[in-house]
């Protein structure tokens, strides 16, 4: 047997793994996991193909649903860019086995699947979201509620390039196809003992898919809105000093994976903190009395919410104070979601107006 060409050939594939940002490898692998359903959302949908897409659109990794209309496909950081650094405030959970990993090839074989399915289509190709007649010409593509206020909320446009957004095709015999921009809702750390030791590795959950009927095309789309504040409120929003005002936001909470979050807002002038405790229906709330230290006039209260961990349970003062000075709760600066730091997809900006009791002027 001549083994020289598959000497070479495992030469070139560990070359471009190495120069290659797209490839995934070692502890750079997220599995990417998610679900393909009818237009009703209610029945899944066996044998859909799924692929995704790098930068430089190249299918990076590809898949068909199981029974369940359920998938995992192996990326790099880079491709659903995210960065490479340590860290983050990820929830983590220890387990014995992820079905939907395992189905896919498990936590051993995700370097090298998604290296030569990657090494398989170095030629770049055209836009998938242009051939999808998208018009992604700029690479921003879907609309998305970024800022929730007590009188609505306020939309941007999707980037290709923000933290946890994928590009995607979807397409299933007698469906209408879908390509857009798949966006991850809940990222986790998994750590599996094997053998005498651990492996961890990182799982993200994108937004489950729904595909309509060949003569339904307008029904087929990659957005939910799992784990994005959909409400919010202050009651009343006009308060005198002495006076307690009620705070209550409704956070999309996902039927899977189980999503253990702290939702707390911070008062933009004076650092204040406020734990929302939830209160069934997918909403949280508390409530605080208006005293001295509130200043006079509009002030914004923002919310946002960190995933939580078992073996610690309740607040993080260490994590609180990282992500404020990340800027997560800062008014006055864009919010823009990372599964690694914040574990809701939006921000929660609520204006108290305070106003001096009769008995104090």
């Amino acid at each position: 047997m001549n083994v020289r060409p598959i000497l070479l050939l495992v030469l070139l594939l560990s070359v471009f793994l190495v120069s290659d940002p797209s490839c995934a490898s070692g502890d750079d692998v997220v599995w990417a996991v998610g679900k393909v359903v009818d237009a009703s959302g209610r029945h899944p949908i066996a044998g859909a193909v799924v692929a995704v897409y790098d930068r430089k659109n190249r299918v990076i990794d590809y898949v068909k649903t199981d029974s369940n209309g359920e998938y995992a496909v192996a990326l790099s950081k880079s491709a659903l860019n995210l960065p490479k650094r340590k860290g983050g405030f990820l929830h983590q959970v220890s387990r014995t086995v992820n079905s939907a990993v395992s189905r896919a090839g498990g936590l051993i074989g995700a370097p090298v699947k998604a290296g030569i399915r990657a090494a398989a289509s170095v030629v770049g190709t055209s836009d998938p979201l242009l051939r999808a007649g998208i018009g992604a010409a700029t690479g921003l593509v879907n609309s998305i509620i970024d800022i929730v206020t007590g009188a609505g909320a306020t939309h941007s446009t999707l980037d290709r390039k923000s933290p946890g957004v994928v590009t995607m095709r979807v397409a299933a015999s007698k469906r209408n196809d879908v390509a857009g921009l798949g966006r991850v809702y809940w990222m986790q750390e998994e750590i599996y003992r094997v053998g005498g030791g651990e492996k961890r590795a990182y799982v993200a959950w994108l937004d489950p898919v729904r595909l309509g009927g060949e003569k339904d095309p307008g029904s087929s789309r990659l957005t939910t809105d799992f784990l994005s504040f959909t409400e919010a409120k202050l009651d009343p929003p006009i308060a005198e000093r002495g006076q307690e005002v009620t705070m209550t936001v409704t956070l999309k909470l996902p039927e899977e994976p189980r999503t253990p979050v702290i939702v707390v807002g911070r008062h933009s002038r004076t650092g204040a903190y406020y734990e929302l405790e939830p209160i069934g229906n997918d909403e949280y709330q508390c409530r605080f009395t208006v005293d001295r230290r509130y200043p006079r006039n509009d002030q914004v209260i923002t919310v946002i919410a960190y995933a939580a961990q078992d073996l610690r349970p309740g607040r993080s003062l260490e994590v609180e104070k990282a992500l404020a000075r990340a800027g997560y709760w800062d008014p006055k600066r864009r919010f823009v979601y990372n599964p690694i730091d914040v574990a809701t997809r939006n921000r929660v900006e609520l204006t108290l107006t305070v106003l001096d009791s009769p008995e104090m002027n």
